[in-house]
């Protein structure tokens, strides 16, 4: 009897240094992970550092960094197929050509002419008699960026800024840029004819025609900005870009 009670008492004693050593081993580990987790906080994370735009800090490299300043151009933007070009970041050139469109309802439809920038295929009209399209566009919308677009000693694609839609954060928008028939190289000019700060192809832009077409252009300048974007080497992967306001008397 006395050999069995004591070898009760030193199951028991057993049972309670593993239970006293599994929960001494968890209270260790989890305290001990604690604070290498609170510390582990990567550059991204942290608030976005300001940066110079006249040095690049290899120290950077692959941060998300904000950057402000004038963006310069290494050449103009040039249409290439028009030949006109702008001293800006990007040139956008917007075509439209007046088209037939058709609009059913039931067994009704409707046909009115609209400047439309993409190609109507009037051969699956319901009712194509009378109401035929050309089979192409001339030319189509195009945009054309500069050459080197830099902000400071920090190179930009051009593009990113051209897709201004895409993204709110991309907020340089474009404005109006005018063009004459005289920019046009001689070839070219005699096609068209000066409307509205435009280009006009057709007889009587008082009195348009089907397949008349009109040419405006836009353009993004080279202005002040301020970027945040990841520095990879020289260049700046652009993540959000947004004009600065202008100063007082500016």
């Amino acid at each position: 009897m006395a050999k069995t009670s004591k070898r009760s008492r030193i199951i028991i004693l057993l049972l309670a240094i593993g239970v006293l050593g599994l929960g001494a081993y968890a209270w260790h580990k989890r305290h001990a992970s604690a604070p290498e987790s609170a510390g582990a906080v990567s550059p991204q994370e942290s608030q976005v550092p300001t940066v110079s735009a006249d040095h690049i800090d290899p120290v950077h490299e692959g941060w998300t960094v904000a950057v402000s300043g004038k963006l310069t151009i290494g050449g103009p933007a040039r249409d290439t197929q028009l030949g006109i070009s702008a001293d800006a970041v990007m040139l956008l050139r917007y075509v439209e050509m007046l088209q037939w469109r058709e609009q059913c309802a039931g067994q009704q439809c409707d046909h009115k002419t609209v400047w439309s920038p993409q190609r109507i295929d009037s051969n699956k009209f319901r009712e194509p008699e009378g109401h035929k399209n050309p089979e192409r566009m001339p030319m189509t919308s195009a945009r054309f960026s500069a050459q080197q677009v830099r902000l400071g000693k920090f190179l930009v694609d051009a593009a990113i800024l051209g897709n201004y839609r895409l993204g709110a954060g991309l907020q340089a928008k474009p404005h109006a840029y005018p063009v004459t028939t005289a920019q046009l190289p001689s070839n070219l000019a005699i096609s068209f004819r000066d409307f509205n700060d435009g280009l006009y192809a057709g007889n009587d832009p008082q009195n348009p025609a089907v397949g008349d077409v009109r040419v405006s252009y836009r353009i993004i300048s080279a202005s002040d900005v301020q970027m945040e974007g990841v520095q990879r080497g020289e260049r700046l992967v652009v993540k959000k870009s947004m004009p600065l306001p202008a100063q007082p008397g500016g």
